[in-house]
């Protein structure tokens, strides 16, 4: 697979013409940031994720990432990821190479090495993490597929060093324009995993690609949006959106294009 920068997504969270007020502004933050990484780290794919309170990923966003990869880590690998963002421990990492992560020595006795990696032609993997306080919010996944060499020292300092950066410039966008409003008083509040659907149908995706993201069934995926819907006191996906993200009436969300349902 080639080195050269990779801007165009092979898989997207947020899909074009189903955009809220503000998640454009978020978008165009998401892309400068894969552009800029892509220049200087050269790498074969790259994802962005959102990492949740219970420090899981979620909400990829694919760049040159093959569906089936991705759909493999999902469902088999993401659990013995050794770069997962659970595994991390020291606030003042900043970027994780894989080496670190998963030494050489240690990585034919690593299924995640040898039935995943190895299997897609990964010699490297670079995660950069992007914080909130102490804590992990989201983070880019730099991948280096084979005949390519792993990422060199000097890759690496150029990434540590604009990653702050990135971080500024991000990660408040993107929040702000992702994070749902509280709902009425007297409601019972959303657990993280509806929080999780509810930003995602916000980027216009199906109950498909909902479950996609966050390795769901798409029948699941109906379950928990039956429930926003019952703690939202709303009847479909354009009134959602209105009351989570707009604050305002249905007519709002219909301006950014949204369809309306349960599928």
């Amino acid at each position: 697979m080639s080195s050269q920068p990779v801007t165009a997504p092979v898989e997207r969270c947020a899909g074009e013409g189903h955009r809220a007020v503000g998640a454009g502004e978020a978008r165009r933050a998401l892309e400068l940031g894969v552009a800029t990484l892509s220049r200087l780290a050269r790498p074969s794919a790259s994802v962005f994720y959102q990492v949740g309170p219970d420090r899981e990923p979620c909400g990829f966003e694919l760049f040159g990432l093959a569906e089936p990869m991705h759909r493999s880590y999902l469902e088999r690998y993401c659990r013995i990821d050794p770069q997962h963002p659970a595994r991390l421990t020291s606030p003042a990492d900043r970027v994780l190479m894989l080496d670190r992560a998963l030494p050489r020595p240690l990585r034919e006795r690593s299924a995640y090495w040898s039935s995943f990696l190895s299997r897609y032609d990964v010699v490297d993997v670079m995660e950069v993490w992007l914080r909130k306080g102490e804590g992990v919010v989201g983070a880019f996944s730099l991948l280096r597929m084979a005949p390519d060499e792993p990422f060199s020292p000097r890759e690496i300092e150029s990434v540590e060093a604009v990653q702050p950066l990135l971080e500024a410039a991000l990660m408040p966008r993107w929040q702000s324009a992702l994070a749902p409003r509280p709902l009425p008083a007297g409601s019972k509040p959303l657990t993280h995993r509806e929080q999780q659907i509810a930003r995602l149908v916000r980027t216009g995706l199906s109950n498909k690609e909902i479950g996609r993201s966050l390795a769901l069934e798409p029948t699941t995926v109906k379950t928990h949006l039956l429930r926003i819907f019952r703690k939202a006191g709303v009847s479909s996906r354009t009134e959602l959106i209105a009351a989570l993200f707009l604050g305002g009436s249905a007519d709002a969300a219909l301006a950014g294009g949204r369809v309306a349902g349960l599928e």
